[in-house]
């Protein structure tokens, strides 16, 4: 949807737009073998981010510096 368009609803899938579609979204890679972890999962402790607040995050955010905030 843009301004310049008065559809407000989904379309409907037509031949046309499935065909655009798939240009868009080729099929996907074969799955290489090496790209996959094998080993168990790592379990988090929930208890590290119980207390970050979104206050503490944006306090932080404004005081530090470099890539990470305000310069």
């Amino acid at each position: 949807m843009d301004n310049a368009n008065d559809i407000n609803r989904e379309h409907d899938i037509t031949t046309d737009i499935k065909k655009k579609l798939k240009e868009k979204h080729p099929k996907a890679a074969e799955l290489k073998q090496s790209a996959v972890i094998d080993k168990p999962e790592t379990k988090t402790e929930r208890v590290i981010f119980e207390n970050i607040t979104q206050d503490e995050i944006a306090s932080n955010t404004k005081n530090s510096l470099g890539s990470g905030g305000p310069t």
